[in-house]
């Protein structure tokens, strides 16, 4: 073979060399792209298995209790911000001095209802409802006796007696209808 020939021929050999080359370098580089585009999935298929982790856990989660426990919340709200309406209408009534007296009296005998209402809502009672007629309860506010009261604990309802001694709140005496019940 002619020199001239062989030359080409290596040349040509090694302009395949350096393009075969050069693939290799395109394909490594997409190889590269690839897994990096990869790593999103595995961190997708880890986090699902996180989160049927946890569904099994909470799965016990019962709804019924839960919506439950947020009508609770959303009549206590409504019972506090009427109490709050009406603690602001009695703000704003006009005061005359002449009615000062009379309304210092009245003050004292519808303090004891709310100190009642106060002192159970504190303790977690809702829904709370006299049983002993408000003309009773008034006439207790500087007395002893007792008022009767029903109202709602926990979703279980519950009876029992407010004791009052010189006109405050002493002791409650409840007792809630399923403890009732062997």
């Amino acid at each position: 073979m002619p020199p001239d020939i062989l030359t080409w021929i290596l040349l040509a050999l090694l302009a395949a060399v350096v393009a075969g080359l050069l693939l290799l370098v395109r394909l490594e580089k997409r190889l590269a792209a690839l897994a990096s585009a990869s790593r999103p999935a595995e961190d997708l298929a880890r986090l699902t298995t996180a989160v049927e982790a946890i569904a099994k856990a909470h799965g016990e989660l019962d709804l019924r209790r839960v919506e439950h426990v947020l009508i609770d919340l959303r009549d206590g709200q409504k019972r506090v911000e009427d109490r709050l309406l009406a603690t602001l209408e009695t703000r704003a009534e006009p005061r005359s001095q002449s009615s000062a007296l009379e309304r210092s009296g009245a003050a004292l005998a519808s303090a004891l209802p709310e100190r009642i209402v106060t002192r159970l809502l504190a303790l977690g009672y809702e829904r709370i409802q006299f049983v002993t007629p408000l003309a009773e309860i008034q006439a207790l506010s500087a007395a002893d006796g007792e008022v009767l009261v029903e109202a709602r604990r926990d979703g279980a309802a519950c009876k029992g007696r407010v004791v009052v001694r010189a006109g405050s709140v002493a002791d409650l005496k409840f007792q809630s209808a399923y403890s009732i019940f062997p």
